[in-house]
């Protein structure tokens, strides 16, 4: 029997989604590369700005990378060993940081920790703007601190934490560009004399880059649009990895750079899940005027599956 036109689009919009999810887990696998988290580190994150590489992969990140894993190894209530990717608490519920790991700052001769959370974001558009889930995020990693960082109230020792979102295919309006949103201070009257350590506590940091940024001027866009791409030729990518970044073409990486190009329909289904959702509303309204159907109904009728109902009824 043949398909109905609703089933064969939810057949499409289900495979596009699992493509997606496929495509973001090899993204975390080619990011969490020490060389690769070096080069962010360096060209994003002030405090490792004038350090050369190789200083930063093998001196400053620290432990292991973890990705989408829970792994938490303290030692002390004052030290954090090692950083664990879910978060929970009886009122929020859990998140997951797609990777987290630990970086040593050598600003001085001591060590500072440094809490980063790097996540891969391919959709530009999830129906809230992305900067405030970063500052989410970054809110969720300052307060984990208390009982692991510090005890009571010694606020005092809250360490800087920093959310860095890589978002391969943006809007137009945001491509190629990095932007930076964090504390500032801002003297309404008077004099105030305040360390900017006691307050540039959390940054976040937004990457978008498609593959027109292969050719940027800026290392960090050049880098990571050729690390994801998935149109892009896998030899044309391994050579700008090497002769442009130095980075060694292991076995791993190979890999997992082309697995990038055999999923880059993935991407290209993000357009199909959308071409879905107007055709869907479009029936849904067409039944709502034509046989004064109500929205309930009117999804009902076109199978909608009773989960994905609210998500139509809030765009009606």
């Amino acid at each position: 029997m043949r398909m109905s036109f609703v089933q064969t689009n939810l057949a499409n919009n289900i495979d596009a989604s699992n493509a997606r999810a496929k495509l973001d887990a090899v993204a975390k696998k080619l990011i969490r590369h020490r060389i690769i988290l070096a080069e962010i580190l360096k060209e994003c994150v002030e405090e490792f700005e004038g350090y050369e590489l190789p200083f930063i992969e093998k001196n400053c990140i620290v432990g292991d990378v973890r990705v989408d894993e829970v792994s938490v190894d303290q030692d002390m209530p004052e030290m954090i060993i090692g950083s664990n990717t879910e978060d929970a608490s009886d009122v929020e519920g859990v998140i997951h940081f797609d990777l987290v790991f630990d970086a040593i700052v050598p600003k001085t001769k001591e060590m500072i920790r440094l809490i980063i959370n790097v996540e891969i974001q391919v959709d530009m558009d999830p129906g809230y703007p992305l900067v405030t889930r970063a500052i989410y995020y970054l809110g969720r990693l300052i307060s984990r601190q208390k009982g692991t960082v510090f005890i009571r109230s010694d606020y005092g020792k809250i360490r800087k934490v920093y959310s860095i979102w890589i978002c391969p295919d943006p809007k137009k309006a945001n491509k190629n560009s990095v932007v930076e949103y964090g504390f500032v201070q801002q003297k309404v009257f008077g004099e105030v004399h305040e360390a900017v350590r006691n307050y540039d506590k959390m940054k976040a940091i937004i990457i978008s880059f498609n593959d027109e940024g292969m050719d940027s001027e800026n290392d960090i866009i050049k880098l990571l649009s050729t690390l994801l791409s998935t149109k892009q030729s896998v030899d044309r990518r391994k050579r700008i990895l090497e002769d442009d970044f130095h980075i060694p073409m292991t076995r791993e990486i190979e890999e997992e750079v082309s697995e990038m190009c055999n999923l880059g329909y993935a991407v290209e289904n993000v357009g199909v899940e959308k071409g879905v959702e107007m055709t869907r509303l479009t029936s849904i309204r067409n039944l709502m005027e034509t046989l004064k159907f109500t929205s309930e109904q009117a999804m009902d009728a076109l199978k909608i599956p009773k989960e994905d109902q609210k998500k139509y009824e809030d765009k009606l």
